[in-house]
């Protein structure tokens, strides 16, 4: 499967953003909690601004979950379809993308995606696939059919 420069960028930095928005929204929801507690004594913080804020953040939360949800089924159709993979390496991809996509994503992009050429760990090794012409002759411990 042949992706063009420009489209690799972009799904790198899609890929990013997915990779980071969990650690920035947990973040991002504890500045709001410990800014909540230490300004339990002062005046009440602005509504319109809170309400501007949680409507920022819910939509944010819609196109990550939107965005991840497109990212694994690219990967998972990329996984199943690159035949120049390795097979221990592709089905470990595949089964974390299930549980740990945002760590599973990155990995598989910087091994498959975004070189030109995977390294060799990472590409199918023609033994043990090799089908010969040739019939299997019998060995003289198996009776002749």
């Amino acid at each position: 499967m042949r992706i063009n420069k420009p489209i690799k960028i972009l799904l790198g930095v899609l890929t990013a953003w997915v990779a980071i928005y969990p650690l920035l929204s947990v973040s991002v929801w504890l500045f709001f909690i410990f800014s909540v507690i230490n300004t339990e004594n002062q005046t009440n913080p602005d509504e319109n601004l809170a309400l501007f804020l949680l409507m920022f953040f819910m939509f944010l939360i819609f196109i990550s979950s939107f965005l991840e949800l497109g990212l694994k089924a690219f990967y998972t159709v990329h996984i199943i379809l690159n035949k120049s993979g390795n097979d221990i390496v592709r089905t470990i991809s595949g089964v974390l993308m299930l549980f740990f996509s945002f760590i599973a994503m990155p990995v598989y992009y910087f091994i498959y995606i975004f070189p030109d050429t995977p390294p060799k760990w990472a590409l199918a090794s023609n033994s043990g696939r090799e089908i010969t012409s040739y019939p299997i002759e019998p060995s003289s411990t198996q009776p002749n059919a």
